[in-house]
């Protein structure tokens, strides 16, 4: 009787952490949306070259910089077009949809 009653807590184990692992991506993708902005002078965004409009990019440090390169463009970007600032999900915090960072990403054209 206890091989039994035992097959059928490793399988509703197996079951739940099965359940538990399919779940979890999804709500992470749901998490909320960031309430604080990105700012020039917080140390990581500092790092990481971080402009609140991309004509403001020093050129000599960046020269692959363009200034058609922006947040807005940026496959890390998932703000609305027309909104002030947009959910950058690099930085976990809004942006403004003429920022800059040097992790720019240009959106994938659609197939």
């Amino acid at each position: 009787m206890q091989t039994r009653e035992r097959r059928t807590f490793l399988l509703q184990v197996i079951a739940g952490t099965t359940a538990l692992t399919t779940q979890v991506p999804a709500l992470a993708a749901d998490g909320p949306r960031p309430t604080v902005a990105v700012k020039e002078s917080d140390a990581y965004p500092k790092s990481m070259g971080f402009r609140l409009k991309t004509e403001d990019v020093d050129k000599a440090k960046y020269p692959r910089h363009d200034v058609k390169q922006r947040c807005s463009e940026c496959q890390l970007y998932s703000g609305e077009k027309g909104e002030e600032q947009g959910p950058c999900s690099f930085f976990k915090r809004l942006v403004p949809p003429d920022g800059w960072c040097r992790n720019f990403k240009p959106r994938k054209a659609a197939a």
